[in-house]
């Protein structure tokens, strides 16, 4: 079974998910266990977004990149919202 990885949650995905009710909230936390464990079950973003994954649950998608130290939730956005600038 593949080890699993520390969550580390950025500044801005923490805003966002304080912002998500429930029961979405709960099902973004289910969602979360996934990429822990297989870090590369989210598609990856278009090519601006170097390295960067997403997975999507209901109307929100949950951005992330595999990092040496864990899963680094960048952001999470509704589906219609526009993505920001990172790097």
């Amino acid at each position: 079974m593949p080890r699993l990885r520390k969550l580390l949650v950025a500044r801005e995905a923490a805003t966002d998910f304080r912002l998500i009710a429930e029961p979405l909230r709960s099902e973004v936390i289910e969602q979360l266990k996934l990429p822990r464990r297989f870090p590369k079950i989210g598609g990856l973003v278009p090519s601006e977004f170097s390295g960067v994954r997403a997975t999507a649950v209901g109307i929100f998608r949950i951005f992330y990149r595999v990092t040496a130290r864990g899963v680094e939730v960048i952001f999470i956005r509704h589906c219609k919202r526009r993505l920001p600038n990172f790097d």
